[in-house]
């Protein structure tokens, strides 16, 4: 016993000894250092003597026995020497055994400095978490299963996964964790707890369900149905830009304006034919394929207003929302009627009744009264070597003087004539604006655009 206490203390010297080596070594002023490291040598002196005094009842134990163990060699004396300098160098470990050694604890696990590293301590935790997704010690009987789950469903992107209401066994309770694939878990520890919420499913996604039931017996861990995990598909996208046929300022008022640009992306399959839709008012309204609004019918002559139009995935399989910005499209008022020509192939291109629509029907002849006003548009005219003035040829009913506005711009009629509107572009869209019938006559019969 007399041996085993010399190489306790002689440890204990070897301690203080080495620390004051360290001290002596280090940089800076040796006179601080001593001050703040020697007290560090003391303390780490006092733990291994109080670890010696506490341990004094299995020395005396152990003494009885008839063999006394051979005195620590030399070799022995540097391994230990070396290995509480290893100890002295880690203060956070050291002021924590310290602190549990102030406290009045005389057991040698609270005297002895922790020998796990911060990096196995994370490893521990993450083995931990990661078992909880691991199938481990079953429950008999106990079934368990993605709520909504069957084999022929599609998992779309955003659906709130949930546990199937699920009873626990009697004297077990029940926590639901889910891990995104059943591969690679003892490598990545991707593990955790389902929200009271649900998790809302990724894009290309597997969801494997774990019950963790904790019961009188001890810990089971379940696998859930399916075994293998819930896989998502890709989610479907919007692609393109949105863009309109007419838009301010080039046109005055963007009556019949229609949206276009976006296609959809479905390479997950989510969808089954699925389309674009135009929403307005906060996607509670669909823009009408012919781009005129039935609330412009009430319109006074000077309301306008910005419309914020977007794209939006329509696909019933796919729950979430999808959809893409348009320009906003600025819609004054003012326009009753609307004058379409589109040319055809060739660079000869005709601009007359044959190749219009007035509101819609073939012809290019508009009736006005009083404050009406028609909009012109000529699409795709392709003659670069004809780029005519044009205008509306109006005449009044009884041949009386009239008074119009071309785009803004008043001209006195006298009874008939043409009214220059603008000139022909080479482009896809030509909008020669809008003209009003303002005073002078209380109906005029207006063709064209022509010369």
């Amino acid at each position: 016993m007399q041996k085993k206490l010399k190489s306790l203390f002689m440890a204990a010297s070897l301690a203080v000894a080495s620390t004051l080596v360290f001290v002596a070594c280090g940089a800076g002023d040796i006179k601080d250092i001593v001050e703040s490291d020697f007290g560090n040598a003391k303390d780490h002196a006092e733990v291994i003597l109080n670890s010696v005094l506490g341990n004094l009842p299995s020395y005396v134990e152990e003494s009885s026995s008839s063999v006394e163990p051979p005195p620590l060699s030399s070799s022995e004396i540097q391994q230990s020497s070396a290995e509480i300098q290893q100890s002295s160098a880690a203060p956070p470990q050291s002021s924590a055994v310290i602190q549990q050694s102030s406290g009045g604890s005389t057991s040698s696990s609270s005297a002895s400095p922790p020998k796990s590293s911060s990096s196995s301590v994370a490893k521990s935790s993450a083995v931990a978490a990661q078992g909880k997704c691991r199938e481990n010690n079953p429950k008999s009987g106990f079934t368990c299963g993605w709520d909504g789950y069957s084999a022929t469903k599609i998992l779309t992107p955003g659906t709130m996964l949930k546990p199937a209401t699920a009873t626990p066994p009697s004297g077990c309770t029940v926590k639901w964790n889910f891990a995104p694939d059943t591969s690679g878990m003892m490598l990545n520890y991707s593990c955790g707890e389902v929200p009271a919420a649900g998790e809302s499913a990724l894009g290309s996604s597997n969801y494997v369900l774990f019950a963790e039931l904790t019961c009188d017996d001890g810990v089971h861990i379940n696998a859930c149905n399916p075994k293998t995990g819930w896989s998502s598909k890709q989610a479907p996208e919007l692609s393109g830009k949105c863009r309109w046929d007419k838009d301010p300022p080039d046109v005055t008022s963007a009556r019949g304006a229609k949206p276009s640009g976006v296609t959809v992306v479905d390479d997950g399959k989510v969808c089954t034919n699925p389309t674009v839709v135009y929403k307005y008012d906060d996607q509670k309204k669909t823009w009408p394929s012919t781009g005129i609004l039935d609330e412009w019918k009430s319109w006074g002559k000077d309301k306008s207003e910005i419309y914020k139009v977007e794209a939006v995935l329509n696909c019933p399989a796919y729950s979430q929302v999808v959809a893409m910005a348009c320009p906003d499209l600025k819609v004054s008022g003012g326009v009753e009627h609307v004058i379409e020509c589109t040319c055809g192939s060739g660079d000869q291109c005709q601009v007359n009744d044959k190749i219009c629509k007035a509101d819609g029907k073939t012809g290019n002849t508009v009736t006005l009264t009083t404050s009406e006003c028609v909009e012109v548009t000529v699409y795709k005219y392709n003659n670069p070597h004809y780029v005519p003035e044009v205008g509306m040829r109006c005449a009044s009913k009884n041949n009386d003087d009239f008074v119009v506005s071309v785009n803004g711009k008043s001209t006195t009629v006298k009874g008939n004539g043409l009214v220059p509107i603008g000139k022909l572009k080479v482009e896809d869209e030509t909008s020669l604006g809008t003209l009003c019938l303002t005073s002078g006559a209380s109906s005029i019969s207006c063709s064209g655009p022509g010369q």
